[in-house]
């Protein structure tokens, strides 16, 4: 779990330092980013089927099971919208509207993964 934890943090970190760079027109030092965020991608799935497989086998999946997939969907589609947003920024293309469903998405993903299924952090 630390290294879900730990990977989707830093490919935030990663993301928003490449749309900084982006948007300072560093296109070589964006585009190294991008290309480290992208194996932190399948770092964070890998993880992730993991934990959903962990969920599937434990006592808890009759309580948590649809939240859990729900969460893994989720978080499916926040690494979507992370490739998307900077492939749009790339081609300077408008992404107001991937940004906010960013936001939307994660705050999902962080009150179901912290919040609400049993193996989150907060009580």
């Amino acid at each position: 779990m630390h290294l879900h934890v730990t990977s989707w943090s830093l490919s935030i970190i990663l993301f928003i330092a490449t749309w900084l760079l982006l948007k300072q027109n560093k296109q070589q030092i964006a585009n190294v980013l991008h290309n480290i965020n992208r194996i932190v991608f399948l770092v964070i799935l890998y993880t992730g089927g993991m934990l959903i497989y962990r969920y599937t086998q434990a006592p808890v999946w009759d309580n948590y099971g649809v939240e859990a997939i729900v969460k893994a969907l989720a978080g499916v589609y926040l690494i979507f919208l992370m490739e998307w947003f900077v492939i749009r920024n790339k081609k300077g293309a408008a992404s107001r509207g991937l940004m906010v469903q960013f936001v939307v998405v994660l705050v999902i993903v962080l009150v179901l993964g912290f919040g609400r299924l049993p193996w989150g952090f907060l009580p």
